[in-house]
């Protein structure tokens, strides 16, 4: 297969890039080497939409946050997917806390971040109750916000492919080869011919330069676990709660999530070898967790917790790596991108795609027709009984219920199982429209999810998997059924 411009690496990063390389008559390829997309850092991050202040002055984080930042409100409401702006406090415990707090808000205005301001701790606490009486002051950031990660990073991808990109999912890039037209990469399943390759493989940024023989990127990992807390608790907060940030980041966080739970973490735990790509949680892990955020709000509930998980940040030293290599034309490199990478994307997203053009030799030429909406797939949870009924009446499926703690129905999965790029797999609905992310974590609507996978793919039930090829559930028959 011949392609324009081929991406490696389906998170956030790769996913916006499509979006926007599909506005041009260009022909895009993406390849991801998981078995659906956002299954890096992407889908398990903060979900914070940042509002700027942190990054260093005249960094490429400092630019792409900010004007990030600014585009997630419209980019939620073209493109449906969760997104609230709902700000953020970075609290002070100290005096000294104080003067960092200071700082901050004057890196933020260097930024250009708009709606800040600095309140006492009585403020804070009039905002959001459950605060620690110790809390002497914060900096308010307004334009902070929540962002379903990978349901975001799946609505990126889905609207590009609407508009002509094709999608990979479980090819492992093996090779590239650098040829005088551009580039022959091999996965393990097919071969490709590229005039551009964008290295956009998170963690694995590295090893893809150089199998392209570019530049030397060192990629440090660290694992962040987090502990998710069911929806009846998602108003505990109603900002989000950053303690001052140290050398390991940001620090324990607590937060509401866009979806309606409320989220704790992360720590940072430096991968090193055989460690690296770690996501196991720990129970020294967790504990640390919730310590740590009592510290912000003592009150925060011992149970509540409906699960745990885990993430590993990629960096490269202090700034993104967004740049055509020099050592090797038509490789554009965007490593590196660690948070605030999420806000970051679709800001990066519009000066990758343009250099990624430029590289390939193609003319910076808008399609004539291009759709810049997605439908997306209706939340019966949130809709009112009249919108509830009005959807049943076109469809009978959106009123049966399979998800009793999401409130998902068997319209919403067979809709996510016949969307732009289907993922036959238990964790990809899943992703796609909550059935199993709820109180019971999929205990009992499971089997149904994996019944209807079945209709629609005409995989066997005891081959559909919960997430790569070997995580089937189901083993053998009984009676002519699965077991």
């Amino acid at each position: 297969m011949k392609t324009d411009i081929l991406i490696i690496g389906g998170g956030v990063i790769g996913a916006a890039i499509a979006r926007e390389l599909s506005r041009y008559e260009a022909k895009t390829l993406l390849i991801e080497a998981r078995e659906d997309l956002a299954r890096g850092a992407s889908g398990a991050n903060s979900g914070i939409v940042h509002a700027g202040y942190d990054p260093e002055p005249g960094t490429l984080m400092a630019k792409y946050n900010v004007a990030g930042c600014g585009m997630y409100e419209e980019l939620s409401q073209k493109l449906n997917f969760p997104y609230k702006k709902c700000g953020s406090f970075v609290l002070a415990f100290s005096k000294e806390e104080m003067a960092h707090v200071q700082a901050l808000y004057e890196r933020g205005l260097t930024n250009g971040v708009p709606d800040m301001e600095i309140i006492s701790g009585d403020r804070a606490r009039e905002m959001d109750p459950a605060l620690s009486d110790q809390v002497e002051g914060a900096l308010f950031a307004k334009s902070a916000g929540i962002v379903s990660p990978y349901e975001a990073t799946i609505a990126f991808a889905e609207n590009a492919a609407v508009n002509g990109v094709s999608f990979r999912l479980a090819e492992k890039v093996t090779a590239i080869e650098k040829r005088e037209s551009g580039f022959l990469v091999t996965t393990d399943k097919a071969t490709y011919e590229a005039a551009c390759v964008v290295n956009a493989a998170g963690r694995f940024a590295g090893e893809i330069s150089a199998m392209a023989g570019g530049r030397d990127i060192q990629i440090t990992e660290k694992k962040g676990e987090y502990t998710l807390y069911d929806r009846n608790l998602g108003g505990f907060v109603s900002h989000v709660m950053f303690q001052c940030p140290n050398e390991n980041g940001k620090g324990i966080l607590v937060t509401p999530t866009a979806e309606g739970n409320m989220l704790l973490g992360p720590n940072s735990i430096l991968l090193r070898g055989e460690e690296r790509g770690d996501t196991a949680t720990t129970p020294e892990g967790q504990a640390q967790i919730f310590r740590e955020g009592r510290k912000t709000c003592p009150q925060l509930p011992f149970g509540g917790a409906i699960t745990g998980f885990a993430g590993v940040r990629a960096s490269f030293g202090s700034d993104f790596i967004i740049e055509a290599d020099e050592k090797v034309p038509g490789l554009i490199q965007v490593a590196g991108i660690c948070s605030p990478g999420l806000t970051s994307a679709p800001a990066i997203a519009v000066d990758a795609a343009l250099m990624a053009l430029k590289a390939a030799g193609c003319k910076e030429e808008k399609k004539k027709e291009w759709t810049e909406e997605r439908e997306g797939i209706p939340c019966v949870r949130d809709m009112d009984w009249e919108k509830r009924a009005e959807l049943c009446q076109k469809d009978a499926a959106y009123g049966r219920i399979v998800c009793r703690c999401e409130t998902v129905t068997e319209g919403q999965i067979r809709k996510a199982l016949k969307s732009p790029i289907p993922v036959y797999t238990i964790d990809g609905v899943k992703r796609r429209c909550r059935a199993g992310m709820g109180r019971c974590q999929g205990s009992f609507c499971t089997p149904v999810v994996m019944q209807i996978i079945e209709e629609e793919s005409g995989i066997p039930f005891d081959r559909i998997c919960k997430s790569k090829e070997g995580t089937a559930i189901a083993r053998g028959t009984l009676k002519g059924g699965a077991v």
